[in-house]
């Protein structure tokens, strides 16, 4: 079984074999390097209310939205 992970800059999605919330490896499509995200944290994300983001969630990158939710108590990072 495979795991998905989606880079924070352009989305672009890796399989890996095991799982953990992030993992910070060089993207093959952009060539960014940064916290690629687990996929499931992704739809977490993707579910926080309009009025729990701050004014440049829009601009964030995806691993940094992830932190910050985290920090302010609106996403849960359970154990992988």
């Amino acid at each position: 079984m495979t795991e998905t992970y989606v880079c924070p800059h352009c989305g672009t999605t890796q399989e890996r074999s095991y799982r953990v919330r992030l993992i910070i490896v060089t993207c093959p499509e952009c060539g960014e390097n940064g916290r690629h995200v687990h996929a499931s944290y992704v739809d977490l994300l993707d579910e926080v209310p309009e009025e729990d983001k701050p004014d440049e969630w829009s601009r964030m990158p995806l691993d940094e939205r992830l932190l910050d939710a985290a920090k302010r108590g609106i996403v849960e990072l359970r154990s992988s």
